[in-house]
């Protein structure tokens, strides 16, 4: 694979894991605010806010930050029964999956 369309290919999958992230932080945190309030609400996006920063750690530790997405997408298909809810399956889990394999497989090489 050419160096270029490497280095774009990282960038997107960063780019895109951040897009992804920001929106779930921001509707576990919204999502039932009206009852609870914001800041009582907060708690549901503890998750979130712990894959945020695996995908942070992916722009300083590519490989590693890339094999944390991984597994934290392993742990959604499990905490959220994802065999059984096919649209997180394929809207949280598989994404986390993929996007971070592809991090972890094209490290870069120091």
């Amino acid at each position: 694979m050419k160096e270029q369309t490497k280095k774009y290919l990282i960038n997107l999958c960063k780019i895109l894991l951040l897009i992804m992230v920001v929106c779930l932080i921001s509707f576990a945190t919204m999502s039932g605010a009206e009852d609870a309030g914001f800041l009582k609400n907060l708690l549901n996006a503890l998750p979130w806010i712990i894959l945020l920063a695996f995908v942070l750690l992916t722009f300083w530790k590519q490989f590693l930050g890339g094999i944390l997405v991984v597994l934290f997408g392993i742990f959604t298909i499990i905490f959220f029964s994802a065999l059984q809810f096919i649209w997180i399956l394929f809207l949280i889990s598989l994404p986390l999956i993929i996007l971070g394999g592809i991090l972890a497989l094209l490290r870069k090489k120091n």
